[in-house]
């Protein structure tokens, strides 16, 4: 499958690099353009391809949100039509970090549904997001798979981001839709740090 990452940092290179490892076409884009993250992918261990935010949009079969954010109203705009594609959510709603770290504020609201009204032709589905990636890539005991949490609305697009989490190595669990599950998934929620 070819997936394209929005957000080249930790968490959008380390899961492109395991998504290409397991077989998939990755393109990678950042806010700064493809010829800022040549470095970076340079020294990666598998292939990532920097492209355009444009190109990105163009030719990815899914797309997985990985910036900050406080950058995903700028990153979901308007404009874009998704045409039915996946969505996965990977973001916390965490807007600094260590040593002041804050929460938004989002009043009685959740990320993962201001995700689906942002893109609303997409399928969003809320993955990755609820264990540090230090955790989440530490090794297991042997025979074990640390346990990843995934929510959505449409079930063929959980069952397909299910299928890429345990093609990395992970047991997927699917918990249910956004406005339950994805809010227990966020930052203070029922599986956030859970493993």
């Amino acid at each position: 499958m070819k997936i394209g990452i929005l957000g080249a940092g930790t968490v959008g290179t380390t899961l492109g690099t395991q998504l290409a490892a397991a077989g998939h076409q990755i393109l990678i884009t950042n806010g700064r353009g493809p010829e800022s993250l040549a470095e970076t992918v340079r020294g990666l261990d598998q292939p990532l391809e920097p492209v355009t935010v444009d190109d990105l949009l163009d030719q990815a079969e899914m797309i997985l949100l990985a910036v900050p954010w406080r950058n995903v109203r700028d990153v979901l705009r308007k404009d874009i039509d998704w045409s039915g594609r996946i969505v996965v959510d990977a973001t916390n709603i965490i807007l600094s970090l260590i040593p002041d770290i804050q929460i938004d504020n989002l009043e009685g609201d959740s990320g993962s549904e201001i995700v689906a009204r942002l893109a609303p032709s997409a399928r969003v589905v809320k993955a990755f997001n609820t264990l540090p990636f230090e955790t989440m890539f530490a090794p297991v005991p042997t025979g074990f798979r640390r346990v990843l949490f995934v929510a959505g609305d449409d079930p063929d697009a959980v069952s397909t981001v299910s299928g890429l989490i345990e093609q990395i190595g992970f047991q997927s669990v699917a918990i249910g839709p956004l406005a339950t599950a994805g809010r227990q998934m966020e930052i203070g929620g029922t599986f956030s740090a859970t493993e």
